[in-house]
């Protein structure tokens, strides 16, 4: 294979030579230097034969765990695996060919917050699906992976990572951020000191020796950095076969601060939500207390979904209509009551309207909300925002993104880091200022609930960033992790699945009990004035994407898309 190799170029540089037309010196002479330099670099050296894409687990494997449980947001696992595949075999042969320079990735990431990578996969797999991943899952393993490669391996995921500087999450009872790489006992010697060091200095890995005869070390140390969500993930002959892995284990348990919507045997805080403007004829009775779950139709099914609404009073109608002219409308009128011999139960005429006054006036600058949210509405998309609890300082917030005039599909397609910052931007907070003047503003909407898993193709989703040396054998360059061994990562895979709930209580209860006032006078007369209402539907009745963020750093910890609720 050399000799024909070498002749086959040698041919390939006399007609460059001729195209040329140098006349420094003779054709035979530029034939005989391209030749020499030819042998120099073409000169065969024993490297090892890609094997067949891998059926089965045949050597190292690195496997980097990522399981989230959002309640009531989310019950979250989400499963990364790099396999990797040992090369065994010593006497093939392999011609090196000149890579082309990395070319700067358009995904390159310059910094924590909200970029076009976290919503890469979404595009690319945009199959009209439910879809749920994790950018920080991926970033996370893409940076500690890069720490044991160097060339153009190093090069190819450097040009992808960039600037991220992954954050270290302190663990709790809600919030679980861990890392260990598990060694063969007898591979030990094999694995650098320097790589297991930055591990746990840079990521607090912990490192830990087995005689890889039993998954069970492994899965027990998953269960229990997962808050037991996920267990009996890798099976005693998959270990067997392995000779390290590298476990990175995220999960999270975290409540709203609020419900979605008031229910009985609630434990997270309900706010309570009826709202009637006293003398204005204004009555948002749909957001009962303790009301059942509306049935949604979305996209033609019918699903569960949590009833949100709000009101926002920007009206002062004692300064639209004057308070001269209230008091001599609404005194007539009550005048008339008593000529026709209503009860007044105590009351004089002038005791009563200066009640009626001061009560027309408290409506005005009154915010109600059944629960904390966050909202964005215009003419292109609709957008609903809320914060999950605060843990060790750190607040989650889901914001979930329904287009109005186009299909999701389409949005996905088109849609960039920059368009998704526009909306999160733009969310407004249920307070006075946020809303219209000279108005009561209605804000009502039903948020579905959903449940579902996916598994993202994340060894092509790699390779189609660019990331391709490291799933050769014959390219990947993995010795800053290992002394001799030559390595290649074989496999990449990402799972997840996640539950949206009111809150993610499976049980609890609550008695009330409530007593009536007696019977008493009661003045049976009304004046009630109509108000201008703008209405505000956030109702999510068809698909929309979403985002779970760290709300300081911006951090997209989940991206995904809801197609079908009751998939």
């Amino acid at each position: 294979m050399g000799k024909k190799k070498e002749e086959k170029v040698t041919e390939e540089v006399k007609e460059e030579i001729k195209e040329e037309k140098v006349e420094e010196a003779p054709v035979e002479e530029k034939v005989e230097e391209k030749v020499e330099e030819v042998k120099v670099e073409t000169t065969p050296t024993p490297t090892p034969v890609a094997p067949p894409k891998k059926k089965s687990h045949t050597g190292l494997i690195i496997a980097i765990v990522c399981a989230a449980v959002i309640i009531p947001i989310a019950i979250v696992v989400i499963i990364v695996a790099l396999l990797f595949n040992a090369y065994m075999g010593k006497n093939e042969t392999h011609t090196a060919k000149v890579e082309k320079p990395v070319k700067e990735s358009a995904y390159k990431l310059t910094g924590n917050g909200l970029e076009n990578f976290d919503l890469y996969f979404l595009q690319l797999e945009n199959k009209e699906k439910n879809m749920i991943y994790s950018p920080l899952s991926i970033k996370y393993a893409l940076a500690m992976l890069n720490e044991g490669t160097d060339g153009r391996s190093h090069e190819e995921i450097e040009n992808l990572i960039g600037d991220y500087k992954p954050k270290k999450y302190n663990n709790n009872d809600n919030m679980a951020f861990a890392n260990a790489m598990y060694i063969r006992n007898t591979f030990q010697k094999n694995i650098k000191d320097s790589y297991t060091k930055t591990l746990q200095d840079k990521y607090g890995a912990e490192v830990k020796i087995e005689d890889f005869q039993s998954a069970k070390p492994m899965n027990d140390w998953i269960s229990n950095r997962t808050f037991g969500l996920i267990s009996d993930l890798l099976d005693d002959d998959t270990v067997s076969e392995e000779n390290f892995i590298l476990i990175n284990a995220l999960a999270i348990d975290m409540n709203w601060n609020n419900q979605l919507q008031c229910k009985d045997g609630r434990t997270i805080p309900c706010l309570s939500y009826y709202v009637k403007y006293d003398h204005e004829n204004y009555d948002d009775s749909v957001h009962e207390i303790f009301k059942d779950f509306d049935k949604l139709n979305f996209n033609g099914k019918d699903v569960d979904a949590a009833t949100i609404g709000a009101s926002i009073n920007r009206y002062d109608i004692i300064k639209e209509l004057g308070a001269d002219k209230i008091r001599e409308e609404v005194g007539a009128e009550l005048q008339t009551y008593i000529d026709n011999g209503g009860e007044m139960c105590g009351e004089t005429h002038e005791s009563f309207m200066n009640t009626y006054m001061e009560e027309l006036g408290a409506n005005y600058k009154r915010v109600d909300k059944s629960t904390d949210f966050l909202f964005n509405e215009d003419d292109d998309v609709k957008a609903f925002a809320k914060d999950l609890k605060t843990y060790n300082g750190v607040t989650l917030q889901y914001v979930a993104i329904m287009p109005k005039t186009e299909s999701l599909t389409k949005y996905i397609k088109d849609v960039d880091a920059d368009k998704v910052s526009k909306v999160v931007k733009g969310l407004k907070d249920i307070e006075l200022d946020s809303f219209k003047d000279g108005v009561v503003t209605r804000v009502h909407g039903s948020i579905p609930f959903f449940k579902y898993d996916y598994e993202l193709d994340l060894m092509n989703d790699l390779e189609s960033l660019g990331v391709e040396s490291v799933f050769d054998i014959n390219k990947a360059d993995l010795s800053k992790m290992l002394q001799d061994e030559k390595q290649f990562i074989g496999e990449a895979s990402h799972k997840a699945t996640i539950e949206f709930s009111n809150d993610g209580i499976k049980a609890a209860a609550v008695t009330t009990m409530g007593g009536m006032g007696a019977a008493g006078c009661y003045i049976q007369f009304d004046h009630e004035y109509k108000v201008p209402v703008e209405e505000i539907d956030l109702t999510f009745d068809k698909p929309y994407m979403y985002i779970i963020r760290d709300k300081d750093t911006g951090e997209v910890w989940f991206t995904g898309s809801v197609y079908n609720p009751a998939e």
